[in-house]
Formats: C-alpha cells, structure tokens, sequence
C-alpha cells in the first residue's frame, strides 16, 4: 500500500503530515510520499504528482518546538501579568 499526503504546504503541513503516519501503522514508510504544490491548478497538481517527494520531520519538529515555546512563553507572560495586574488593583 501507499500513501501520498497532500496537506498545505508548509510546517504546519508537514507536521500534520506526520500525525497521519502516525495514525496509518500498516503502511511502510517506504510507501509514503508527500505532494509539494502552491496552487489548486491542472499543471500544479499534476507537476506535484509527478514529483511526489518525502514529508520532512525537521520541518515538523520545527513546528512541535514552536508550539511548546508559544505554550511556556504564554503561561509566563499571562503570570507575569496577572502579578502586575494585583499589584496596580
């Protein structure tokens, strides 16, 4: 079996990319390809068919990285305001 994902073509793309493999266990990761296009056009699909590449896990992580910085750096912002807030009431 094969799989060819065709997601946004971006970071966030490629790292729901990898959810789905994740979530596809019988397939070899041999068989698993990922489609690069920029626009829903006849030559655009049919050039992202025809050059099916590989998802690419740095571009995905990079993504897991991001999220758990926004994650940490929020919840030390919203503390830290939450303190300026108390101390100005």
């Amino acid at each position: 079996e094969y799989l060819a994902l065709w997601l946004d073509c971006d970071r966030e793309g490629e790292n729901i990319c990898f959810e789905v493999i994740s979530l596809c266990e019988n397939i070899s990761r041999e068989n698993i390809y990922r489609a690069q296009f920029s626009a829903l056009t006849e030559p655009e699909l049919k050039g992202a068919f025809n050059n099916l590449g590989r998802p690419d896990k740095c571009a995905a992580q990079a993504v897991d990285a991001r999220q758990e910085l926004d994650l940490k750096i929020g919840c030390i912002f919203t503390r830290m305001m939450t303190r300026q807030f108390l101390k100005s009431a």
